[in-house]
């Protein structure tokens, strides 16, 4: 059990702080540097907030390509070295699903990272 505020609570208030009291204070060659810790706080405060889960069953599908226990990290790096090496290129059931498997991935990191851009394109 987590005592409140919690910590994404705590990351939207700090941001807020940032962004509408001491930013207008900053000279301005500090500003572009305080938007760029405001807008890690808002990643930081998503992640914290979004249901892993759904990373986790990507995880999980992933495994099953690979059918070997690697770390999580290490499992994601031989899928972009794949991916970047032409892998699954083919017409074949795995290559198939290692295209669903990026687009789901693709999805859960924009909506960490930028569900701006999901919204602007009408896929969030």
């Amino acid at each position: 059990m987590r005592d409140l505020p919690t910590g994404p609570s705590l990351l939207a208030l700090a941001r807020d702080v940032l962004l509408n009291h001491l930013l207008p204070l900053l000279p301005e060659q500090y500003r572009l540097d305080a938007r760029l810790v405001a807008n890690s706080m808002a990643i930081a405060e998503r992640e914290g907030v979004l249901d892993d889960e759904q990373g986790r069953q990507i995880l999980r599908e992933m495994a099953t390509l690979y059918e070997a226990a690697e770390t999580e990290q290490e499992m994601l790096n031989r899928f972009a070295r794949d991916l970047r090496g032409g892998a699954f290129e083919s017409c074949m059931l795995r290559d198939r699903h290692a295209c669903a498997l990026l687009w789901r991935l693709t999805i859960f990191k924009l909506e960490q990272a930028n569900p701006r851009f999901l919204a602007a394109n009408g896929l969030g």
